[in-house]
């Protein structure tokens, strides 16, 4: 019998939990998995908020007092312009008071996870932990049957999840990162690209503001010869994160602007890449579409779809 990983009142966790947390973010047959998709399962409904007084309210508190002061200051000397300063004052301070009180709103600390993963690794191996990229001296064996789409990643280690957990065949698609990585596929897809017009280009990208730049850089870049050829925006946008339900009970609004594409389970990047590669206008749309449609057969309800073919007909 393995020895424990973990010491509950040392680490915070048992080798239980953590291990039902690694297949809540595996999925059923889905084994590789990166840090991001575990923070995400491990911080939701985790949110951490924090009320404190800012400067404007301890400005308020100062003006209330004072105002209080002349008020009865007037009062007691029968002084009517210093009595109407001293109410003015008063409601004011009150006024900065009531709006001087401020909400934070921050995710869960990464470092559990982060030190959680490295024990864990470090006593029982990888685990299908993707990490960084591996597979620059691959050939074409990640090659899908049919290249249905040409569908390029931000980041390097995102090629490896998707192709190690077998995207290139559920999407008939292609995969290499913004930087030409894998070689081999890159050099597969600039022949593509140049013999077939009909293949069909996807971007991916997180939620920063280098990731909604990315189709930007791709028609202009000369790792793949783009041309005028038009690129399906499939990324993530931070104004998307707080409507996405995967995401928003982990990452509050204030913090949207910095979410990795990979904060998504596997499944849901592939039902919002094949969503955009049939017509959804963005990944978020896809997985609205997706989840809609799921609420309804649960309640045996009409998909969309078939809503509108009723409709039409």
């Amino acid at each position: 019998m393995n020895e424990a990983v973990f010491q509950p009142e040392l680490d915070g966790i048992t080798d239980a939990e953590w291990q039902e947390l690694l297949a809540r973010v595996n999925g059923e047959g889905r084994p590789f998995f990166t840090e991001n998709q575990l923070y995400l399962v491990h911080a939701r409904n985790k949110v951490i908020v924090t009320r404190y007084v800012a400067r404007r309210g301890v400005i308020g508190l100062c003006l209330v007092v004072v105002g209080l002061a002349a008020w009865v200051y007037a009062l007691k000397g029968d002084w009517g312009l210093v009595l109407v300063f001293g109410i003015a004052l008063t409601l004011t301070g009150v006024g900065m008071v009531g709006t001087g009180v401020v909400t934070r709103r921050d995710p869960a600390s990464r470092e559990p996870i982060t030190r959680w993963l490295s024990k864990w690794t470090a006593a029982r191996g990888a685990q299908h932990l993707v990490s960084e990229a591996t597979l620059s001296d691959c050939g074409l064996e990640y090659l899908p049957e049919q290249v249905r789409s040409l569908l390029i990643v931000e980041r390097e280690p995102l090629v490896d999840l998707l192709l190690k957990n077998g995207a290139h065949h559920a999407l008939s698609a292609l995969i290499v990162a913004e930087s030409g990585y894998p070689s081999a596929l890159a050099a597969e897809a600039r022949r593509l690209l140049e013999a077939r017009a009909d293949l069909q280009v996807i971007a991916a990208h997180d939620a920063t503001p280098a990731g909604v730049a990315m189709k930007a850089r791709l028609q202009k870049g000369q790792v793949f010869p783009l041309g005028q050829r038009a690129v399906l925006d499939a990324g993530l946008f931070p104004a998307d994160v707080p409507w996405l339900a995967e995401l928003a009970p982990a990452i509050p609004v204030a913090h949207s602007q910095r979410v990795p594409l990979d904060s998504l389970s596997f499944d849901s990047l592939l039902v919002g890449l094949r969503g955009v590669s049939q017509g959804a206008l963005s990944l978020y749309t896809a997985l609205e579409a997706a989840r809609a449609n799921d609420h309804a057969a649960a309640h045996g309800e009409p998909d969309s779809g078939s809503r509108a073919d009723s409709a039409a007909g």
